[in-house]
């Protein structure tokens, strides 16, 4: 499939004055020319120089180098940016009638929203704004231009190829536009939204950043390109300068995109749930390593023998990665892409899960993620994140526990409460959450609802003036301190007693 750099090759062939132009950007994609006056002179004098070689039969004939002079009018000179939009791997479209490419003022707090159209004057008469063997496309200087017009010039080469001459007092620091290029109605690509800002000019440079405002990338060389800065030199005695910039490809800002369901709104726990993920191509080119990331609520885990894979009708290969509650999906073949996308086969993924009771400490949220690798530009695509909530019940089964205790008062220092060892009321217990806890005529006191794990409180002395933490002759690692700790089981129940003992007349409380 030919691309841009096809297309340089194919005009330098034809065109020899135009090889010490073009040569600079034959690497890195579309080139774009400018044409910048010396402000030290009224004339301008292009230097070009040629050579070429031909061979017949067995013999090889050498033309020596000529030397080609055009004067410019210095008055007059426009700077001028010329390239071509093409597809998303760099190729011509089928037809460019009805596709528009037009230069904004940038305006808002950031400079990427359109303001109006950049004013344009008329290209001039009599004088040649461009090189020898390079066409103006657009001699009206119409802004917003056509490209449907380059139809007609009967070369194919020009075709999708655009220019505007823009006047010397719009190139300052600071200066931005905005590069827009908009399909016709109905069209699968995108428009593209491109931000030229100048940052500095120079005597024999000025320096420009091309923001890519779509997400899409600026070279198909790197995907991860989304800006670029650039400076252009000028020879001493040289009014054109060409350098390469961004390419102006038409492509889809959504290549792919994911949905997630489930075949319920509700789960309790010990039940099961199926989830489906819908992953839909919108691109023109196939989608390679399709990944989809999942990450399931806190409590639901999956069923690994139920997961399926589909395309279209057919049964796809998936691998399946489980780390905690995280679940990575591969796709074991493309996903197919055509033109229109809207006919490409929808992919999904079916699997179970089963509903532990931790699930009643989660909020029941599930959150999908997918990324592949466009086939015909290797860009990278990715949607999400698809969100799916489900209510948790709690059923008949709960991890909830109960903390129950009793602060007493112990005679025999066992740590137990016996007959004869009397409660203490209104005594306050801290939770380590902040829960604040009062004992009751009996000194009992119980927290429900409480989740599994190690859970800590301690006695507020205060609330019980004249006693202090009685000494603890059988478990010796809780003797005279003001805290217990205890470990809850899954709907279990813990005992967390408060020992206490009067204080004896002179002791340190």
């Amino acid at each position: 499939m030919p691309n841009f750099l096809d297309h340089s090759r194919l005009i330098l062939k034809r065109s020899p004055a135009a090889i010490a132009l073009v040569s600079v950007g034959l690497n890195l994609g579309m080139p774009l020319v400018l044409a910048q006056s010396p402000e030290t002179t009224d004339t301008v004098t292009l230097f070009n120089r040629a050579g070429a070689s031909y061979q017949t039969g067995d013999t090889t004939f050498s033309v020596n180098t000529n030397q080609i002079v055009l004067d410019f009018d210095n008055s007059r000179l426009l700077t001028d940016p010329l390239g071509r939009v093409v597809g998303c791997a760099g190729e011509p479209l089928a037809d460019y009638r009805g596709f528009l490419i037009a230069l904004y003022e940038a305006t808002g707090p950031l400079q990427t929203e359109l303001g109006p159209l950049l004013v344009l004057e008329p290209s001039p008469t009599g004088i040649p704004p461009f090189p020898p063997g390079i066409v103006n496309v657009n001699p009206e200087n119409k802004n917003p231009f056509d490209l449907g017009e380059t139809e007609a010039l009967g070369n194919p080469d020009l075709r999708g190829q655009f220019n505007f001459l823009l006047r010397n007092d719009q190139i300052a620091v600071d200066a931005t536009y905005i590069l827009l290029i908009r399909p016709p109605l109905g069209s699968f690509l995108d428009e593209r939204r491109i931000q030229i800002r100048i940052t500095a000019v120079a005597p024999n440079s000025f320096t420009y950043v091309a923001n890519a405002l779509d997400g899409l990338p600026l070279s198909l060389d790197n995907p991860s390109m989304m800006n670029q800065e650039i400076t252009i030199p000028r020879a001493e005695r040289n009014a054109l300068v060409v350098f390469t910039t961004f390419f102006a490809t038409l492509c889809q800002n959504e290549a792919i995109a994911i949905q997630k369901t489930a075949d319920r709104a509700t789960v309790t726990p010990g039940g099961i749930a199926v989830y489906r993920l819908s992953i839909n191509n919108l691109s023109t080119s196939s989608l390679e390593n399709v990944e989809v990331r999942d990450r399931l609520p806190l409590g639901f885990r999956l069923i690994e023998d139920s997961v399926q894979g589909i395309i279209g009708e057919n049964p796809a290969i998936l691998e399946t990665q489980v780390n905690g509650r995280d679940i990575t999906f591969t796709f074991q073949e493309p996903l197919p892409g055509g033109t229109p996308p809207e006919n490409n086969p929808l992919a999904r993924i079916v699997y179970a899960v089963e509903i532990t009771p931790d699930a009643l400490r989660g909020d029941g949220r599930n959150i999908a993620f997918v990324e592949g690798d466009r086939q015909d530009n290797n860009f990278t695509v990715r949607d999400g994140p698809a969100v799916y909530n489900v209510g948790i019940r709690n059923g008949l089964i709960s991890d909830l526990g109960t903390i129950i205790g009793r602060v007493f008062e112990d005679k025999n220092f066992d740590g137990e409460q016996q007959y004869g060892e009397p409660g203490i009321p209104n005594a306050v217990v801290f939770m380590e959450n902040g829960n604040r806890i009062v004992t009751d005529e009996n000194g009992l006191f119980s927290v429900a609802n409480v989740l599994p794990g190690w859970h800590a409180g301690v006695l507020d002395l205060t609330s019980v003036p004249g006693y202090a933490p009685a000494p603890n002759e059988k478990f010796i690692a809780e003797d005279r301190t003001y805290s217990r700790t205890v470990r809850l089981e899954p709907g279990g129940m813990a005992r967390m007693n408060f020992a206490v003992t009067p204080l004896i007349p002179g002791e340190d409380e």
